[in-house]
């Protein structure tokens, strides 16, 4: 029988945060790389463009983190009973499945709007289910705070696609969207650290 690691536990929700330093923070990275890039004027994806000086760093950052994403969103579905946060869970491992395939499919690849589309929508249902499940078993803080992002994120597409004064920039909303991701990943992450420790405490 092999013995117990007790560093095993760590590895899933290092993993997640792994996830969001990866594509988070490759994406950033890539768009403070690009002189002529603003959210205000263009998308995400033009940073991933074919031919762009920083297509490497986005496409891989989404390529690596939407892998190690998908990998952390599974153990947490493992361990998750409630049905509103299951299915939260299940359009969380899409979306990280269909955020690699962006970075699979860069512009200007005929598939690539097909693969971004269903990144967002299922971003923005993981985010708000899973708050809604939260909400729903007595987690009223962050369920009310992940409600509110995804919200947010809708209002944003909203206002982009209504107002003419919104910046034409497509970026915008996908920001708010990104951000409401990695914020929904890092906090499963991190409380999944603390209930690691906790457990170490009680031995």
């Amino acid at each position: 029988m092999a013995e117990y690691d007790p560093a095993r536990p760590l590895v899933p929700p290092a993993v997640g945060l792994a996830a969001i330093a990866v594509a988070f923070g490759g994406v950033v990275y890539a768009m403070f790389a690009a002189p002529w890039f603003s959210p205000l004027y263009y998308a995400l994806s033009d940073l991933g463009a074919r031919g762009a000086a920083t297509a490497p760093i986005f496409n891989g950052a989404l390529l690596v983190g939407g892998a190690l994403g998908a990998g952390f969103v599974v153990t947490v579905l493992a361990d998750t009973d409630d049905p509103i946060r299951r299915a939260g869970g299940i359009f969380g491992l899409l979306a990280m499945l269909f955020m690699a395939l962006v970075g699979a499919f860069p512009l200007p690849d005929p598939l690539h709007g097909l693969v971004a589309v269903p990144f967002f929508l299922f971003l923005t249902l993981a985010v708000f289910l899973w708050g809604a499940g939260d909400y729903a078993v007595g987690r009223e803080f962050r369920g009310l705070v992940l409600v509110l992002l995804g919200v947010l994120h809708v209002v944003s597409w909203a206002w982009w696609f209504l107002f003419p004064w919104f910046p034409p920039g497509i970026a915008v909303p996908e920001l708010f969207g990104s951000v409401a991701f990695a914020v929904w990943g890092g906090w499963l992450a991190v409380e999944a650290l603390e209930a690691v420790r906790v457990d170490r405490d009680r031995l």
